[in-house]
């Protein structure tokens, strides 16, 4: 799995694939009147683990990334808008997200407000969740590129270097 991860970002990873899997599995589980509820619960809570975990990883890749600074204290849903800003997800995979972070809070403080389509709506989104898992893991993995941040400071540098060059040619 590793491909130059930190040991927590493969758990992360190793933990979203899990969920996304026991997902998978209990809602196509099939339907008996003494199973919904159990399904029910099982689903809500997978699912609730499964946002938790997603936004985990985007905090991990925002931070390691340099997409924020270690100082920042970043929200769950700035997670998301900060790696739409870095043109890393697309606003669809945004919206998603955001969305997620909704049930998250929802089955968090809300719980006995959690309806079955609440569920499917969650359901429905997992191959954009995958896909983002994706998207994080290769992000994850660029150790070595320079973020745009470092990038911006580079040639802040040699804008920099070059004026007092220039002035001390002309002076």
């Amino acid at each position: 799995m590793g491909h130059g991860l930190t040991p927590e970002q493969n758990k992360i990873i190793s933990d979203i694939n899990q969920y996304c899997e026991d997902a998978h599995s209990i809602s196509q589980q099939p339907g008996r009147n003494d199973r919904d509820r159990r399904n029910f619960y099982a689903l809500s809570m997978v699912l609730f683990a499964l946002a938790n975990r997603l936004i985990d990883l985007g905090r991990e890749t925002v931070y390691f990334r340099g997409y924020a600074g270690p100082e920042e204290e970043i929200k769950n849903k700035v997670i998301f808008k900060r790696l739409s800003d870095y043109d890393i997800i697309d606003p669809a995979t945004r919206q998603d997200l955001i969305r997620l972070v909704d049930f998250r809070n929802q089955c968090s403080h809300h719980f006995h407000e959690v309806t079955k389509e609440d569920l499917k709506e969650v359901l429905d989104s997992l191959p954009r969740y995958e896909s983002y898992l994706l998207l994080m893991r290769e992000e994850l993995a660029k150790t070595t590129l320079i973020t745009r941040k470092q990038m911006i400071l580079i040639v802040g540098i040699v804008l920099f270097v070059c004026v007092i060059a220039i002035l001390l040619i002309f002076s």
